[in-house]
């Protein structure tokens, strides 16, 4: 299953400036692993020490917020399109 995620401005330099990526899975985490595999500087960006996706990732899927803990199991369709976006945390 082919997915497009749309990479933020520092993660772009990895990639050559490239804005956005291919990547298949037929959930975020299979795709980030797809990415990460085909790609290493990007995994340590995507995923901790525990192969957990980092805390502080936040995906955009139709509109709809996934945060870190659910994008692992969060199901994609063939085709869909995401945004990955860093959480935003102050006081």
């Amino acid at each position: 299953m082919a997915i497009r995620l749309q990479l933020p401005p520092a993660l772009r330099s990895v990639m050559g400036g490239e804005r956005w990526v291919s990547a298949t899975g037929a959930t975020i985490g299979e795709a980030l692993h797809d990415l990460s595999t085909r790609h290493p500087p990007l995994g340590l960006h995507f995923f901790d020490e525990r192969d957990a996706i980092r805390r502080n990732l936040v995906f955009v899927h139709s509109g709809a917020l996934i945060r870190a803990r659910e994008a692992a199991s969060y199901r994609l369709r063939d085709g869909d399109e995401l945004i990955l976006t860093n959480a935003l945390a102050g006081g």
